[in-house]
């Protein structure tokens, strides 16, 4: 009798493994429909438009902002430079506010400042970035170029073109909007997808 209720117990082990084994992984969602800014909402003085089937950022200021909010994600998204020293920046785990005034940011400028890391109104986290990897996979104005940006928990990955340039670890948690500054530059996005984890 105790070797069945034994066998029986490990069979639901492995059921229940399994289980978790099998737990499907969440599927990478458009957050641009390459149409229009469904989803979105311009704050501020943000001046964001489509223009053939890309999000244009035409200077100006303010933020496009996600209407959903998240936490953990992989935001993944294809984007250039459109005009030499063009300013920017990818918002994250930010607030409902026209600047917003709580977020954190990823630099988003045509020089090697992109890929750092602020905070708006949350504590700083320690970061650490590979300047001279950076140097060897930025490229100049004009050419697409891709972020992956990583959030889980305390910890934040910025890859630019596939290679990781920063890491940052105590970051706040929580939830919030993700979302493009406008500052002074004209840019170009025509990939913006998020996977939740």
């Amino acid at each position: 009798m105790m070797k069945i209720q034994n066998c029986l117990l490990c069979v639901g082990v492995l059921v229940f493994l399994g289980g978790i084994a099998a737990k499907p992984k969440q599927k990478p969602v458009a957050l641009f429909n390459g149409k229009d800014l469904t989803g979105w909402t311009i704050m501020g003085n943000g001046q964001f438009s489509v223009r053939d089937g890309k999000i244009f950022l035409n200077r100006g200021g303010g933020w496009l902002r996600s209407n959903q909010k998240w936490q953990d994600f992989e935001l993944r998204m294809v984007f250039r430079f459109v005009d030499k020293n063009s300013n920017s920046g990818i918002f994250f785990r930010a607030d409902n506010h026209r600047g917003p005034n709580v977020a954190y940011q990823v630099q988003t400028k045509d020089d090697l400042s992109i890929c750092s890391i602020y905070s708006r109104g949350l504590k700083a986290p320690v970061v650490k970035k590979n300047e001279a990897l950076l140097k060897s996979v930025l490229l100049p104005a004009g050419k697409w170029q891709e972020y992956r940006i990583l959030a889980k928990g305390a910890h934040l990955d910025v890859f630019l073109n596939g290679k990781r340039i920063t890491a940052a670890d105590g970051i706040a948690v929580r939830s919030g909007h993700v979302g493009i500054q406008g500052e002074g530059g004209t840019l170009e996005f025509k990939t913006v997808e998020l996977t939740p984890r």
